[in-house]
């Protein structure tokens, strides 16, 4: 039996911080706009509140999935699936989603607030891991392979589409294709696929009309200045205000209820101008070092189920983070896509974490 090493407390360690970071930074954005609405109760420590008591439910599923073995996960991927399509269901349903800016994306339980797509991201990561390690002798062949693969996105995707939720459907897709690629399929038929799904989404892009929106105010933000650039140009404003030092921790003039969802989509704007150029560079280098890091754990990995499952881990936090500071710099139309551990939301903060924890495991059971 091969002797377990210690965990990567490299990995531990910065997922504290960044943690950390995320709490800090969710109350400086947070503080006044909760104080000043009573739909918070005037309470200026709502969302800390909130976000503290993700962070503890997520701390102790990184903990369970850090001690539980990766391996057992295999046999669980049928029910983890199952569970995740039920709750996309679920969130579909009158009375049972919480409709918020004509999306239906949460789960209400009261004294919790769940998201069904933050779920199929975990569900999706260890149905792919499983089918490779099953099949990685016959991953070349497009049965085996890729169509697997294909028709559970789809079913996934043509439910979040129905939320709607475009940018949850981007992440699980650039996340499916590199764990697929990485994973040996074929890279033709990936590429005939890619060709298609892209000349698909183009095509969703245009039939609805918000969509098209943005398309038109990423183009030109300030012709649509009052209307549809209004948030784009808010972030920009923050992100220019911050200079190389920033404002200072809590002097953001932007959160003073200029700046749409700035705890959670637009968080790094916060940040830019809070804490300027040398902050955001800080927790760019945190998030490189995690995905280093865990790519060294997807290359050490004893099994080709460790490898598929720290790949799918890594490569969702590095989407994240570059499609939401994307947005963010209006390099791409604007999209909902928060960033991993720092972002508000209780239901991404613990996801995240559980997979930090199967992260860690993996690296537990690592080849020297």
């Amino acid at each position: 039996m091969q002797k377990q090493r210690s965990i990567d407390y490299f990995i531990l360690i910065t997922t504290l911080i960044l943690i950390a970071y995320g709490l800090i930074m969710v109350f400086s954005a947070t503080y006044y706009t909760a104080a000043s609405k009573s739909m918070y109760n005037n309470d200026g420590l709502f969302f800390l509140k909130k976000q503290l008591i993700g962070a503890a439910i997520g701390g102790a599923g990184m903990l369970f999935f850090s001690r539980l073995p990766y391996q057992k996960l295999i046999k669980y991927k049928y029910v983890f699936l199952v569970a995740a399509l039920a709750l996309l269901v679920a969130v579909l349903i009158p009375g049972l989603g919480k409709t918020t800016n004509g999306s239906s994306r949460w789960l209400d339980f009261k004294f919790f607030t769940l998201q069904p797509s933050e779920v199929a991201k975990f569900a999706l990561i260890v149905f792919i891991a499983a089918t490779i390690a099953v099949n990685q002798q016959r991953m070349k062949k497009f049965r085996y392979g890729i169509l697997p693969v294909l028709l559970v996105l789809l079913i996934c995707c043509g439910l979040i589409y129905l939320q709607p939720n475009f940018s949850a459907i981007v992440c699980l897709c650039i996340m499916s294709f590199v764990m697929v690629f990485v994973g040996g399929a074929s890279s033709l038929q990936l590429g005939l696929i890619a060709g298609g799904g892209i000349g698909a989404g183009a095509l969703l892009m245009t039939t609805q009309s918000y969509r098209m929106d943005r398309i038109l105010s990423f183009v030109d933000p300030w012709q649509y200045a009052d209307t549809k650039g209004y948030q784009v140009i808010q972030s920009l404003y923050a992100i220019g205000a911050g200079g190389f030092f920033g404002r200072g921790l809590g002097n953001s003039r932007q959160k003073l209820l200029y700046l749409p969802y700035g705890e959670s989509d637009f968080i790094f704007s916060i940040i830019v101008e809070e804490l300027g150029f040398l902050g955001a560079l800080v927790l760019l280098f945190l998030f490189g070092f995690l995905v280093y890091r865990g790519i060294k754990v997807a290359m050490r990995a004893p099994d080709m189920f460790g490898t598929m499952l720290a790949t799918g881990i890594v490569t969702i936090i590095a989407v994240q983070v570059i499609i939401n500071i994307a947005v963010v710099t209006s390099s791409i139309p604007a999209t909902g896509v928060s960033m991993p551990f720092i972002s508000y939301g209780s239901s991404a903060l613990i996801i995240f974490m559980s997979m930090i924890g199967i992260l860690l495991n993996i690296s537990r059971q690592s080849k020297a």
